[in-house]
């Protein structure tokens, strides 16, 4: 396909999660008029967006395949941030700690020898005096991501979309899209106001993309993520310029923690044989089993040291994963007009801004121009 001006084309986003308010923002910023569809309101708190917080990664447990995406965020994670004056990622560094045996643990290394990325290498003593906020056995090691950090989550989204906004493109909160019908000619759009038409759509929907019949070729399913936040009488190991981001794992899962974004609570998650399907993204459940709360806790107790190891507020937020854990990003048409920017698996935070952008040239250009071929969403098509 053929590069298309800007002011020949007419773009819905479906969906404003990260991905969506990245498109949205790429979109407007080259003059493409732009109308962003939510069924909630930006940053809610049901989607993979809410809890404020995410891991910033760079030698990352998922392989070498995201770094290049990683890199070519960076500078739009500068964009974003000195044009809504807010600071979205801050670079703490990211510390993953477990047995040097341990699955995730051999991937990072992996991942960082094979692209040279600096990852600093500690034993489990020397780890245990240098963070005693954490707890690491004698067998476990400590690797060192210096360049990894936190993203506030909330404030991305918000920031995309108000600058989105600010560039021309119009926001539809409160609207759910509920089918999308493209042609050779373009897009049909239906929400309960009645059909839109469009030139181009870019389907970032989230949990509730396996609703769209447009999408349900494609194995979306949407898994519920619990995220807590525990107290503890002395905030200051986990809270500052000098607290990281931690990632333990263990036989069945892991636990992550985060620096304090308030000054009074530090947060963390638990993942123990991965996270549940939901059956009705609408119906989100809020709480968490008991089983899963008292793992939450043992988890919290053997990882963090100083901390009150019950919760004092658990959220319950939603994803949309694929079988293979790698997120969707191209055309489901043969004509390039419906674009699918989903299924991330609760691993794609990190490099939404280059998302967004390829996005945004899939629109304009008709090819991505970015690494993006492994997230393909025809390899489930065929």
């Amino acid at each position: 396909m053929s590069a298309q001006p800007a002011s020949s084309l007419n773009v819905a986003v479906v969906g404003a999660g990260v991905m969506g308010a990245m498109a949205a923002w790429r979109l407007a910023r080259r003059g493409v008029p732009v109308t962003l569809f939510e069924r909630h309101a930006p940053a809610h708190d049901r989607g993979a967006a809410g809890g404020d917080t995410r891991i910033f990664r760079v030698a990352c447990k998922e392989g070498a395949a995201h770094v290049p995406l990683i890199r070519a965020g960076l500078p739009l994670w500068a964009e974003l941030e000195a044009a809504s004056n807010r600071k979205l990622l801050t670079r703490t560094g990211v510390a993953s700690i477990g047995l040097p045996g341990h699955d995730s643990m051999r991937a990072t290394l992996a991942t960082a020898r094979e692209l040279g990325l600096p990852l600093e290498v500690l034993d489990g003593a020397t780890a245990a005096a240098r963070y005693p906020q954490f707890r690491v056995a004698p067998d476990e090691c400590l690797y060192l991501d210096p360049d990894g950090g936190v993203i506030r989550a909330d404030h991305t989204v918000l920031a995309a979309v108000a600058q989105a906004e600010s560039l021309g493109a119009r926001l539809r909160a409160g609207t759910a899209v509920r089918a999308l019908e493209p042609d050779a000619g373009g897009i049909t759009l239906r929400t309960d106001h009645g059909p839109e038409r469009y030139t181009h759509v870019v389907a970032a929907p989230g949990g509730w993309g396996h609703r769209l019949a447009a999408l349900s070729a494609l194995p979306l399913t949407p898994r519920r993520i619990a995220l807590s936040w525990f107290a503890a009488p002395d905030m200051t190991p986990f809270a500052g310029d000098r607290a990281l981001v931690m990632m333990r794992v263990f036989p069945d899962g892991y636990f992550n923690c985060f620096p304090s974004a308030d000054g009074a609570t530090l947060k963390g998650s638990c993942n123990a044989g991965g996270w549940p399907a939901v059956d009705d993204p609408d119906a989100l459940p809020r709480d968490l089993p008991e089983a899963e709360l008292a793992r939450l806790r043992a988890a919290a107790a053997q990882s963090l040291r100083g901390i009150y190891p019950d919760p004092v507020r658990v959220g319950i937020y939603m994803d949309a994963f694929t079988p293979d854990g790698e997120g969707l990003l191209g055309p489901l048409d043969p004509a390039g007009r419906l674009i699918v920017a989903c299924g991330f698996s609760g691993h794609g935070f990190k490099f939404a801004p280059a998302i967004g952008e390829a996005a945004a040239r899939l629109v304009l250009d008709g090819r991505a121009g970015l690494p993006v071929a492994h997230l393909d969403p025809t390899r489930y098509l065929h």
